[in-house]
């Protein structure tokens, strides 16, 4: 990969629950977290933008049933304004979140721009909406909202709605002992195509990745964008997320799996979300997950480094 990246701060908990205790959960860490123990020296983007952190209610409320939906509109046009920038400078945006709700931001970015598809990896659908669920956290909505189910709040901002089609979306890592199976029939009905984690252990791998790339390649579109939730890993080594599953990919195949990927030109930005370094006190997953970043996005030639702004 020789593009050059711009790194985007993005520390946002809104799309998740508080933990039971009331305590905020600490997801929205993750990209100082990953600024201190080295992966921005590492990969050397050329600038690092910084967002503010939204505050996060005191009292739990929904938004026409998304809970903190308006604060969460409101970063995320906030987030597209930046994601944008990027992409006009020829750029190649990485956003580091936070909770999967920053894929509103990204999305929105890119509607602005013309039509773009999607590669959702994720152990989850976060296909949840106003017709299969009453009330929901945006982090399991994002992938119905971002293709035009759910709320009006969130998935029409600026008169853009859908800013992904169905159509143009590849949804992988969901696991076939997901008991909300029901949730991921409707959304391949409605066009997305869904893979789960075990066609890695049916397919291998590299087939796996052939066919995101094929995927890539047969779909009209003027680029992709990459949504990665730390959760498509396995809970084994990745417990440190807010719904660990098991059954999911290991370091070496999502290192394969993202190398194929980003090898393709078409694939413009990225997001990265969930981890949470709150649940990982000694950082020894956050740098293994760090250094697994680092190999896939390393730039071999970029120019000089920029700077940091808030």
């Amino acid at each position: 990969m020789r593009r050059t990246i711009h790194i985007i701060h993005a520390p946002i908990n809104l799309g998740l629950r508080k933990h039971p205790d009331g305590k905020e959960r600490g997801c929205g860490k993750l990209p100082e977290v990953l600024e201190q123990i080295g992966f921005h020296d590492s990969v050397k983007p050329h600038d690092v933008i910084k967002l503010s952190q939204p505050v996060y209610p005191a009292f739990e409320q929904y938004d026409d049933g998304a809970l903190n939906g308006r604060p969460i509109a409101s970063f995320s046009i906030t987030l597209a304004d930046e994601v944008e920038k990027a992409l006009e400078r020829q750029g190649f945006p990485l956003v580091l979140g936070g909770d999967c709700s920053v894929l509103i931001g990204s999305t929105l970015a890119l509607k602005r721009k013309g039509r773009y598809g999607l590669i959702h990896l994720d152990a989850h659908p976060d296909y949840y909406n106003k017709l299969n669920k009453d009330k929901a956290v945006v982090a399991g909505m994002d992938l119905a909202l971002v293709s035009g189910k759910g709320t009006e709040l969130l998935t029409n901002l600026e008169n853009h709605r859908p800013y992904i089609r169905s159509r143009d979306v590849v949804s992988f890592g969901y696991r076939e002992a997901d008991p909300e199976q029901e949730i991921i029939q409707e959304a391949t009905a409605d066009g997305i195509t869904c893979w789960s984690a075990a066609r890695v252990q049916k397919l291998g791998i590299e087939q796996v990745a052939d066919d995101v790339l094929t995927f890539i390649s047969q779909t009209e579109v003027e680029g992709f964008w990459l949504h990665l939730d730390a959760d498509i890993l396995d809970a084994a080594i990745m417990p440190c997320v807010d719904c660990p599953e098991s059954e999911g990919l290991q370091w070496d195949e999502l290192t394969i799996l993202l190398n194929r990927i980003l090898s393709s030109p078409k694939v413009i930005g990225m997001d990265v979300t969930i981890l949470d370094p709150d649940l990982d006190i000694r950082h020894e997953v956050t740098r293994t997950f760090s250094a697994l970043l680092t190999k896939v996005l390393r730039v071999d030639s970029n120019p000089t480094r920029g700077s940091v702004r808030s």
